[in-house]
């Protein structure tokens, strides 16, 4: 959860955002904690969208289709791993994806994967994009759903990076009419608080 704090100091408002250990997927790197760990190219959505599966029907690939999605959309190489069940790490390692609750609503890029009640059973890996669920092919709904007793449970991933061409970041606005140095113009109209505004 972001904090915001609203400063004014010599006419200039700023708004500082700090997010905690979430990362963010942003052009230039992704930010963890405040700072850059690792560069990454802005999400693509429409190399994501083409990506997807046009099928009706499985093919036996979940975790293939939903990897080759992600990765085209983050533009990041996912770990490769034997079963779909075993993707919940690489997707937080693109830093573009955060652990969920497994009842949010799902929004476009989230990613679940269904946990097998057998052992042996491969589980299942399924990604959202305008209100369908895609693995292999273009599913009826979550399988979570479809095949309740094949499941055990639901690892919802969100998609926290930021799809427009620039990132989200909150950058130091000049206050209109205000001067840099000195005492602020008096005709501001009450957009410099006074000592008993509260700022926060």
């Amino acid at each position: 959860m972001g904090l915001y704090k609203i400063l004014v100091r010599g006419g200039l408002l700023f708004s500082l955002v700090t997010t905690g250990n979430v990362s963010h997927c942003l052009a230039g790197g992704v930010v963890q904690g405040g700072r850059v760990i690792q560069g990454t190219p802005n999400p693509n959505p429409k190399a994501f969208e083409r990506a997807l599966p046009r099928h009706r029907h499985s093919q036996g690939m979940c975790a293939r289709a939903v990897r080759v999605a992600v990765e085209e959309l983050t533009g990041r190489k996912l770990e490769r791993r034997d079963y779909a069940k075993e993707y919940g790490e690489p997707l937080l390692k693109t830093g573009c994806y955060v652990r969920s609750s497994a009842n949010v609503q799902p929004r476009n890029y989230d990613v679940r994967i269904l946990l097998p009640k057998r052992r042996n059973h491969y589980g299942h890996i399924e990604v959202f994009y305008r209100g369908t669920w895609y693995s292999d092919f273009r599913q009826p709904g979550s399988l979570w759903t479809v095949w309740p007793k094949e499941y055990s449970r639901i690892q919802h991933y969100r998609f926290v990076a930021q799809t427009s061409s620039a990132p989200s970041i909150r950058r130091a606005i000049p206050v209109q009419g205000a001067q840099l140095s000195g005492t602020p113009r008096a005709n501001l109209r009450g957009s410099v608080p006074t000592k008993n505004t509260r700022l926060f």
